[in-house]
């Protein structure tokens, strides 16, 4: 099953003058064209606006709304293009009713949640480089892509104790010498295994960087009383380093809250934390749409230890370095979970502050 992208409802960011919100709003732009995303911007001929596009900017606050506006429009509608306007509140209204929308106003600090964690896969498999698949490695907890210069991991959405049954499901062999890249479409799928050797091979695909803070993601450096700070996922040693936390598991034990309470604890909570395991089961984006302006910290080997997800609302990522490659293909292919590899490489620590 493969998962089209969401269609946004369109946009509409209020300009009482044109520079109002410009820097934001031409480096939300930037950043998307930065990150493979294709930006086509109005005034632009209706037999322009291809299916491909991957957002129409249309900016209203230098100029008469044009004759041709219903043509571009219906065109974009047509092709699910997602839309946002731009230009003035008194506006709003007349183009509204004759393009028979209702935009969701906007500001610009809106801009990145209107545009949603649910493309950050999509985000993710774009700037996956084409690198030639070496190996795959399938343990009962662990998944490895590897290339000849790098190593990604991605835990197991459900673990299966026969990993001979995981074998013959996706053939391994079979994605040797395919692009990372190609591997990584796998993200487009909701979950399962070709979802977590998507997530792994796109881990592959990103270059650490070297200079990166150590750290686990778990320790804070304010702990203020009254404050909740929420953790999908329970760490080890959870009770000396966040003692106060309340926990969501989906098997929850004694002291753990459903995963189904996220709605009611998440939004307000001072911090929260999610194991990169969210990500490889197709959870992440709907906790982080629920976590708006909340800091958000993604903790595990798994993670993906690039920037590009500090826009979609994850502050800081804590993940894994591999070291001794050989050491963690053994003990994942053994059966082993992350007290079996860790040795053999490096937590840190990324942050977008």
């Amino acid at each position: 099953m493969i998962l089209p992208l969401p269609c946004l409802q369109p946009g509409w960011l209020v300009s009482e003058t044109d520079d109002f919100g410009g820097a934001s709003l031409n480096a939300f732009l930037a950043r998307l064209s930065d990150r493979r995303w294709s930006v086509l911007r109005f005034p632009c001929p209706p037999k322009d606006l291809a299916c491909t596009c991957d957002l129409l900017f249309i900016d209203l606050t230098k100029s008469n709304v044009p004759a041709t506006l219903e043509e571009i429009v219906g065109n974009a509608l047509k092709h699910s293009v997602p839309i946002l306007f731009h230009g003035p509140a008194d506006l709003i209204t007349r183009v509204s009713n004759r393009l028979r929308l209702r935009p969701m106003l906007l500001a610009p600090a809106d801009l990145p949640h209107w545009w949603g964690p649910e493309r950050m896969d999509e985000e993710l498999i774009r700037t996956t480089p084409p690198l030639p698949v070496t190996s795959v490695t399938l343990g009962r907890l662990w998944a490895i892509v590897e290339t000849s210069e790098s190593m990604g991991l991605a835990a197991m959405a459900h673990p299966l104790s026969d990993a001979s049954h995981q074998t013959e499901a996706v053939t391994p062999q079979s994605m040797i010498g395919m692009p990372l890249n190609e591997v990584a479409e796998g993200l487009r799928e909701p979950a399962g295994i070709r979802r977590t050797i998507a997530c792994a091979a796109v881990n592959a695909g990103i270059v650490p960087p070297p200079d990166a803070a150590p750290g686990d993601g778990l320790l804070s450096d304010d702990l203020r009383p009254g404050q909740r700070t929420v953790i999908v996922g329970r760490f080890p040693a959870l009770q000396t380093k966040r003692p106060d936390a309340i926990v969501l598991e989906m098997s929850p034990g004694p002291e753990d809250l459903p995963a189904d309470a996220a709605p009611h604890v998440i939004p307000g909570a001072r911090e929260l934390l999610i194991t990169a395991s969210a990500w490889c089961n197709g959870t992440l984006s709907g906790l982080l749409r629920l976590a708006r302006n909340v800091p958000v910290t993604l903790i595990g080997p798994g993670t993906p230890l690039t920037p590009a997800l500090h826009a979609y609302g994850v502050r800081k990522l804590a993940g894994f370095r591999v070291g001794d490659r050989d050491a963690v293909r053994s003990a994942i292919a053994s059966g082993g979970g992350v007290k079996a590899f860790k040795e053999f490489g490096d937590q840190i620590l990324l942050s977008a502050d």
